[in-house]
C-alpha cells in the first residue's frame, strides 16, 4: 500500500519542491497551503503521516494541533524548522509528539525520518484511518433514565439544523453533550469548534469569533478567521453564553437573525453555514429581568432547550462512570490500578457532588495518581476537616454557607477540589510545569491560569525534590 503524506505549507514553490523529493520515493503526496484546506482534505482521505512548515505551525499551529488531537490522535507528524519557534510551541508539538527536523540539514534527515515513521506503522493501516475509525463517538455514559432521555432527545435533535440551548449545573457535561450532538448530526464529517465565551474580554471574543482584517486595530498584523467562519458547516459551540457583553449580544443576535457577519474592520459579508449551540448555567429570567441578558436573543437560542441532569439525580451512573475514569486515568499516568474497593464506591454513592461528573473525574484521577496498589480503598472526599486550605482555597464556615448562592457554592466545591487535584499532580511531577500540564490535558497557558485561582505556588514542589 502507497503510504500518503500531507504537507501544510503557505508557500507553494516550497511545496512543490518538497512534493517532488517525496514522489520520487514512491509517497503520494498531498499539499494544502491553509488549515482550512488541510482540514478538508485530512477529512476526505486516510493519510500517513503531517508534514508542516514552521510558518504555518506559527500562525494555525494550536488550532490545527487541538483538530488533529480530535479527529486524528494516531497520526504521526514531522515540522521543518528554519530559525525556530516559540518554546511554548515547541512544547506542544512535541507533547502531540511531533518531530522537529531542521531545513538546513537538506533532505537526508527528513527522508530518513519519514522511512523511520512509517517501518513502525501496520502498513495496511494509515494511522489516519485509525483515528477516524476506532475512536468511538463522543459518549454520554448511564444506564439511569435521566441520561436515557438525555440522549434520546439528543438524538432527536441533532437530526436538525435549529440552535440548541443545554443548561445545566457546572460540571454536568454541556460540552460532552454538545459533541454528542455534533457526533449524530448530519455535520459530524465537519468540525466542532467550542469557544468558552467566559475566557475572554469582549474585544478578544469578537475577534474570535468573528475574526478581523489586517490592520483592524493595534497587533493586527494579518487577517483571521473567526470561529463562525472557521466552523465551515460544522457545529460551533458557545459555552458559557450567559457571561457575553451586551455589545456582543446584539451582534450575536445579528448573526442568528440574518446568518451573516462581516469581519472586525472589514466590510466583506460573510454568511454563516454553522449550527450554533450554546450552554449556560445562569438563570436567564433572572438576568433577563435585571438587564444583563437580551431577551430577544435568549428567545433565538432557545429553540430548543436541554436540561443536563446533576450527577446527584442519576446515582446509578456513579459505579460506571467512576470505573471508566478509573482506566482512562491510570493510563495516562501509566498506574497499575485496577479497581475500586466496595467501600470505596459506597463513599462515590452517598457523595451530594456539587461540582457533577467533573468532580467526579478530578476525585479519581486524584485516587489514581496518590494510589499505592492495584485498589483504591480511600477517596479524597471534601469535606469540612480536609478541605485543602493549605493549597490556598479557604474553608467555608456554616454561617459563609447561609450567605451563598447555588452558583458560589458550587464554585468553591469545584475549586476545593481542582486545588486537592493539582496538588497531587504537582507531587507526582516534583513541580515539572510541563509534564504535569500534559498529564492534566491542558496547556501550559491554562495550567497556569487554573493553579493561581487555586492559590498554589508551582515552586514549593521544586524543593521537595
Amino acid at each position: 500500500m502507497q503510504q500518503k503524506i500531507i504537507i501544510l505549507d503557505a508557500n507553494r514553490l516550497s511545496t512543490e519542491n518538497l512534493r517532488k523529493s517525496l514522489k520520487q520515493q514512491d509517497y503520494e503526496v498531498i499539499a494544502a497551503y491553509s488549515a482550512m484546506e488541510g482540514q478538508k482534505r485530512l477529512l476526505e482521505k486516510v493519510f500517513h503521516l503531517v508534514l508542516m512548515d514552521e510558518n504555518f505551525v506559527a500562525k494555525d499551529g494550536q488550532n490545527f494541533l487541538e483538530f488533529l488531537r480530535r479527529r486524528f490522535p494516531g497520526l504521526p507528524g514531522i515540522v521543518l524548522i528554519r530559525r525556530g519557534l516559540p518554546l511554548d510551541l515547541e512544547e506542544s508539538l512535541e507533547n502531540y509528539g511531533f518531530q522537529l527536523i531542521s531545513r538546513s540539514q537538506g533532505p537526508g534527515p527528513l527522508l530518513e525520518s519519514i522511512r523511520e515513521i512509517f517501518s513502525q506503522a501496520d502498513p495496511e493501516n494509515g494511522a489516519s484511518d485509525a483515528g477516524v475509525r476506532d475512536t468511538p463517538p463522543f459518549q454520554l455514559l448511564g444506564e439511569s433514565p435521566p441520561i436515557l432521555h438525555l440522549r434520546e432527545v439528543l438524538r432527536t435533535v441533532a437530526e436538525t439544523s435549529a440552535p440548541v440551548l443545554l443548561r445545566g449545573e457546572t460540571g454536568t457535561g454541556k460540552e460532552l453533550a454538545a459533541r454528542f450532538l455534533h457526533t449524530h448530526s448530519p455535520r459530524n464529517q465537519n468540525q466542532f469548534i467550542a469557544v468558552n465565551c467566559a475566557a475572554l474580554t469582549t474585544s478578544l471574543l469578537e475577534s474570535e469569533l468573528f475574526g478581523h482584517e489586517k490592520g483592524a486595530f493595534t497587533g493586527a498584523h494579518r487577517q483571521k478567521l473567526g470561529k463562525f467562519e472557521y466552523a465551515g458547516s460544522g457545529t460551533l459551540f458557545l459555552d458559557e453564553i450567559g457571561e457575553i457583553s451586551p455589545t456582543l449580544q446584539a451582534k450575536m443576535l445579528r448573526v442568528l437573525d440574518d446568518r451573516k457577519f462581516e469581519r472586525v474592520g472589514g466590510n466583506k459579508t460573510i454568511d454563516v453555514q454553522c449550527r450554533v449551540v450554546a450552554a449556560s448555567n445562569i438563570d436567564f429570567s433572572q438576568a433577563i429581568e435585571a438587564g444583563r441578558f437580551r431577551e430577544d436573543l435568549y428567545y433565538r437560542l432557545n429553540v430548543v432547550s436541554i436540561d443536563l441532569p446533576p450527577l446527584r439525580n442519576r446515582a446509578q451512573d456513579i459505579p460506571l462512570l467512576a470505573r471508566h475514569f478509573l482506566i482512562e486515568k491510570s493510563k495516562r499516568h501509566n498506574k497499575p490500578v485496577r479497581e475500586l474497593s466496595s467501600q470505596a464506591l459506597k463513599e462515590l454513592i452517598s457523595y451530594h457532588w456539587p461540582g457533577n461528573v467533573r468532580e467526579l473525574e478530578n476525585m479519581i484521577e486524584q485516587a489514581v495518581i496518590l494510589a499505592k496498589g492495584q485498589t483504591i480503598d480511600r477517596l479524597p472526599i471534601p469535606t469540612q476537616n480536609n478541605s485543602p486550605a493549605s493549597a490556598g482555597v479557604s474553608p467555608v464556615t456554616r454561617q459563609d454557607l447561609t450567605r451563598m448562592t447555588l452558583k458560589e457554592h458550587t464554585s468553591h466545591i469545584l475549586k476545593e477540589s481542582e486545588a486537592v487535584y493539582f496538588d497531587a499532580l504537582l507531587t507526582e511531577h516534583k513541580g515539572h510545569i510541563s509534564r504535569t500540564a500534559k498529564a492534566a490535558g491542558i496547556d501550559r497557558t491554562t495550567f497556569y491560569r487554573k493553579i493561581k485561582q487555586c492559590g498554589i505556588d508551582p515552586k514549593k514542589y521544586k524543593s521537595r525534590q
